[in-house]
This record gives structure tokens, sequence and C-alpha cells, in this order.
């Protein structure tokens, strides 16, 4: 019954989980005031698809995403007026917006990337891991910032980039569980 569940689960993740994911971070986007979609419902989404794939309570790591993204990444500028600890800091350091983005947010990559470090440790998968890691890092860093375009779902306008990002940390999160 478990590995019958396990296949399941396994199959519909990789499909579902992932568009699941992205557009839940982007209907809980930098407009909105409930945050709770992306801090609080994908962190449990994919640490209960790794719970019921590895049977393993380490892997109760991956909630650590939950304050991971609850840190803000706002940088110094006439828009914010209060920026994060975290985009001050990079700001400070290159007096450049564009790089602060991409260090910030880059950062803040390394850290959910992190969260997921319980799966290679348990799989022993270190070349997945790391390969997957470098794609959250990649798309933190390089899309998450950028203003693309938006759409419309269910009368509500989304992000392209917050859809991708959360797409892609979900993405890579269960790749990391189930190649190994």
């Amino acid at each position: 019954m478990i590995k019958k569940l396990k296949n399941l689960t396994n199959s519909i993740s990789i499909i579902f989980l992932p568009i699941i994911c992205g557009i839940m971070g982007a209907m809980s986007g930098s407009d909105n005031s409930n945050k709770s979609y992306r801090r609080v419902f994908i962190p449990c989404l994919l640490f209960g698809f790794a719970f019921i794939q590895l049977e393993n309570i380490y892997t109760i790591s991956i909630l650590l995403l939950m304050p991971i993204l609850s840190m803000g990444y706002g940088i110094p500028d006439g828009n914010d007026p209060k920026p994060s600890l975290l985009g001050k800091y990079w700001y400070d350091k290159f007096k450049n917006e564009t790089k602060a983005n991409i260090f910030t947010r880059g950062t803040i990559g390394v850290l959910e990337c992190i969260s997921f470090f319980s799966i290679p440790i348990l799989q022993g998968n270190w070349f997945t891991y790391i390969w997957c890691s470098l794609g959250i890092i990649f798309v933190n860093s390089l899309i998450s910032w950028q203003s693309l375009e938006q759409y419309t779902l269910l009368g509500k306008k989304l992000n392209w980039s917050e859809t991708i990002l959360y797409f892609s940390i979900s993405l890579f999160g269960i790749l990391m569980v189930v190649i190994k």
C-alpha cells in the first residue's frame, strides 16, 4: 500500500505540485497582505511530499523554508523606505541596485537550498542536490526580482517572476527527492 502511495504521489507531484506551488507563491505576492500561501503552505507541501517518499522525519528540515520565505529582500530605493537588512547590506556593499538584487536574492536562494540539506544526507545523491541547488540559486538571483509580465488567474493579477520562482523551488526540491 505504501509503495503504491509513493508511486502515485511521485507521478502526480512531479507534474502538479510545482504548478500549484508556483501559483500559490504568486497569489501571495508582494502586493498581497496574506503571505501564508508561500510562507506556510509551500514548505508544508514539500515536507509532506519528502516525508511520504523517504519515510524519514529528518525531512522536517524542509520546514526551515518557512522563516526563509518570510525574510525581506527589499533594496533601498525611493519606493521602499524600509528595506530589508539583507537588501541594505548588499546595496551598501555594491552601491548598485542590480548587483544588490542579484546578491540579496542569491543569498536567500542559498538559504533555501540549506533547508533541503537532509535529502542528500539521507539518499547520498549529492550530485543531484548540487545541480538542483544551483537551479534554485539561479532562479532566485536572476529571475525572481525581475519585473516580468503579469497574467490573470481567477480574476487576480499575478506576476510571472513569482510564479517561476516558486515553481522552480518546488520542482528542484521534488527532483532532489525522486532522483537518487
